[in-house]
């Protein structure tokens, strides 16, 4: 990958995902920040002030009135009551301080900005959809997408030597539009400004000068710990940290280069590609459980600065089984991640058993299947050039201390073998059998005419 293509990259990494929701309630007149719906139907408020930021709803920039608003609204119970208005968190102030001024005391260009931040829904359709309802819809139900198909350029895919087809059929396509990062390395080639370039990468969908392109993110050979990130320096703690767990486990101030504005945010590594990434402190949103676990102002609060918290008494929905770990927000993921290993996880890990193969992802269930010795069925690798799919097992060998790979299931094949050895044998067997038969039968005619 070139400078210029990592650089852009760095650039774009900032871009907020998200606005925060303010409310004006039209009893009290004043505008407010958004914390949710309560379990009766009512609407939770809060002063807009950055000391309360964990506290605020956040809609999805790219589409703030589309389902995840739609069904918050199915949730009030009297959302007429309401006028709903969308701020990006870096002006929330500025922008509250006008929207308040434009409701004490209204003008011309007053009201043309409250026209331009308010988050329009039909309320007609609104109050259908709450007669309707019989049960709360969280915004969980549907994918929240950040980019829309026909706003892509197709054309910078096609660049990479690669395929919207081929998007399309590995089901990377969907994690690209929510915003996501593709799960696997794809092999890309192409020609860039008359330099012909070769290599893997993740790719990306990303805004740039009006244009929704595909961002490749080349896969390195280490991260780049020894330079500057966004003018952050990283000290030998940092290096250690981020090596160790992939996350740096403290907020760093960088500084945006395209505007100099100064942005808060945790640093992590992209392990598939080795790439320092971060991801702005502002815009993360810690949900009040996880793991069935109940988390403190605290706990909540240390995450949200980075570091590794101790959640005790989590419950694994699949086994039913409590366990203890340490939780880390990962800038890469964007989500809180496990960090340490439980004793199951270090046995894998001991055992020769990586996170992916040939770029695809492997999730816990298929490792344990692979630890235990068995044999699972992969689809749609993609070969190295990024041109073709594939699918076959995977075993892991344990001489070798790797994983295999083959169309055929290797178990089936010997059994098979075995069986048409079986029968070869039994074949030659009789035909022997038939043969000695035959000739003592022969013999015995032959003395037999000689009696005669």
């Amino acid at each position: 990958m070139s400078g210029q293509n990592i650089k852009e990259n760095q650039d774009l990494a900032l871009e907020p995902l998200s606005d925060i929701l303010l409310v004006l309630d039209k009893k009290k007149n004043r505008i407010e920040a958004v914390k949710g719906v309560d379990d009766s139907g009512n609407l939770s408020t809060t002063e807009p002030k950055k000391s309360n930021l964990l506290e605020f709803m956040r809609i999805d920039k790219g589409d703030p009135a589309g389902n995840f608003f739609s069904n918050f609204l199915r949730r009030l119970k009297d959302p007429l009551s309401f006028r709903f208005f969308n701020s990006p968190i870096k002006n929330m102030d500025e922008i509250v301080r006008k929207l308040q001024a434009a409701i004490d005391h209204p003008t011309p260009e007053g009201n043309k900005l409250l026209e331009a931040l308010e988050v329009k829904y039909d309320q007609k359709k609104s109050k259908q959809n709450n007669m309707e309802t019989t049960q709360p819809t969280t915004n969980d139900s549907k994918p929240t997408y950040r980019y829309k198909v026909d706003d892509i350029d197709w054309g910078s895919l096609e660049k990479l030597n690669l395929s919207r087809e081929l998007l399309e059929k590995n089901g990377q396509l969907d994690k690209l539009l929510r915003g996501y990062k593709s799960d696997g390395i794809y092999r890309i080639e192409g020609n860039f400004d008359g330099v012909v370039m070769k290599g893997d990468a993740r790719l990306s969908l990303r805004n740039a000068q009006g244009k929704v392109v595909v961002m490749a993110h080349g896969v390195r050979h280490e991260p780049d710990l020894k330079n500057q990130f966004y003018g952050h320096t990283f000290s030998m703690e940092d290096r250690e940290n981020l090596l160790k767990s992939g996350n740096m486990g403290r907020v760093a101030e960088l500084t945006n280069y395209s505007d100099g504005s100064k942005v808060k945010a945790l640093i992590s590594i992209d392990k598939m590609t080795n790439e320092v990434v971060s991801f702005p402190v502002e815009l993360i949103k810690i949900n009040d459980k996880f793991g069935g676990v109940k988390l403190t102002k605290e706990q909540k609060n240390e995450l949200l600065e980075g570091k590794a918290v101790l959640i005790e008494g989590m419950t694994n929905t699949k086994t039913g089984e409590i366990f203890n770990q340490h939780l880390q927000y990962s800038a890469d993921l964007k989500k809180l991640v496990f960090v340490g290993q439980s004793e199951r996880q270090q046995q894998v890990q001991d055992q020769g058993i990586p996170d992916t193969f040939r770029g695809k992802v492997l999730d816990e269930k298929e490792k344990d299947l692979l630890k235990d010795g068995e044999v699972i069925y992969v689809k749609d690798i993609v070969n190295k050039e990024g041109t073709k799919q594939y699918s076959g097992y995977v075993w892991y060998n344990k001489e070798a201390g790797k994983l295999d790979f083959d169309f055929d299931h290797p178990k089936q094949e010997k059994s098979q073998k075995m069986e048409e050895k079986q029968e070869v044998s039994q074949k030659q067997g009789a035909t022997s059998k038939n043969a000695v038969t035959n000739g003592a039968t022969k013999k015995e005619s032959t003395r037999k005419q000689k009696l005669h």
